[in-house]
């Protein structure tokens, strides 16, 4: 899937490494080994590519704004009442672990339903659980021609359904997109992994520092 915008050094190294996580996740039922030791996808730490929506207050946000803490990333539909609800979950729980480092880590989610999640609004699922939702969290949105190349650039299949005469997100891809102080992409972590190995991802990166 090529990427939307400007051509970015590092382009085939993501595109190899993005190959061998399919490979990955194929081979080990969504990634996990039998052993039960799984640990994420490494992403070799290029460029996480950048990208500018609105967050639930009405703000544009870039992902450059997150520059110097580490960004748990993730892809949500915020009307969803299967798995997202579930994401959700982790990410307030991973909040929770973290203790003082939360202030270090931002807990970010792009939206895949722009045909019910209103730019610049709360994602209906925090709304209606606040009690597991994070408590610092973005919920980042944006019409269709904004979300798409995101999207694209992150290789998320969003498959687009027509009910009547309305779009609707059918189905999406789930997981985490872990990305250093300095803007890298270094691990893809399955949404259903076990929260002590995405918390010990985290923390391995929160002692690297290069904020």
């Amino acid at each position: 899937m090529p990427r939307a915008g400007i051509e970015r050094p590092g382009r085939t190294l993501r595109r190899l490494l993005w190959g061998l996580a399919v490979v990955a996740l194929l081979v080990g039922g969504r990634g996990r080994a039998e052993t039960d030791t799984y640990s994420g996808t490494s992403l070799g730490g290029v460029p996480a590519p950048d990208f500018r929506l609105t967050d639930q207050t009405g703000r544009l946000v870039s992902l450059s704004d997150y520059r110097g803490r580490v960004v748990l990333l993730t892809f949500m539909d915020g009307h969803c009442k299967d798995v997202c609800p579930l994401t959700l979950r982790t990410m307030g729980e991973l909040q929770s672990l973290l203790g003082a480092d939360a202030e270090r880590v931002a807990l970010v989610a792009v939206s895949v339903d722009p045909w019910l999640d209103e730019v610049g609004r709360p994602a209906a699922i925090a709304q209606e659980d606040p009690a597991h939702a994070p408590r610092r969290w973005d919920f980042l949105t944006g019409t269709l021609d904004e979300l798409r190349p995101v999207w694209a650039a992150y290789h998320v299949s969003v498959v687009e359904q027509l009910i009547g005469t309305y779009g609707a997100n059918g189905e999406h891809d789930t997981g985490f997109f872990l990305i250093d102080a300095r803007g890298r992409e270094r691990f893809y972590i399955q949404s259903d992994a076990d929260e002590n190995m995405i918390l010990r991802r985290i923390r391995s990166l929160l002692k690297e520092g290069g904020g």
